[in-house]
């Protein structure tokens, strides 16, 4: 009888602690808009662009090479992205290549 009154007295510890951790130790997400995470990836973009132009400023030819790797590598990512649609692909490639 004292066995299973510690078996139960043991499971309910472990449920216990399982939800204290649950409750008080998990990392809580920030659910941000669809706006401000399409906002968020452009600028992203836009930094990566202006620091290699910053970057290869001096060589004009290794400087077209790297911004035409760099944009391809943006509008592969662009079209496999939920939240932009081929014309806001295209738009964000264009704007991106008239920097520098």
């Amino acid at each position: 009888m004292e066995a299973l009154i510690l078996i139960v007295l043991a499971i309910l510890f472990v449920f216990v602690l399982i939800y204290l951790k649950n409750s008080f130790f998990s990392v809580q997400t920030v659910n941000k808009s669809k706006a401000v995470k399409k906002e968020e990836i452009i600028e992203n973009y836009e930094t990566k662009m202006k620091d290699l132009v910053l970057k290869h400023s001096s060589n004009k030819e290794n400087l077209t090479y790297e911004k035409i790797k760099l944009l391809k590598q943006i509008n592969h990512e662009l079209s496999m992205n939920l939240f932009f649609d081929e014309i806001e692909a295209k738009q964000i490639i264009q704007k991106l290549s008239k920097i520098g």
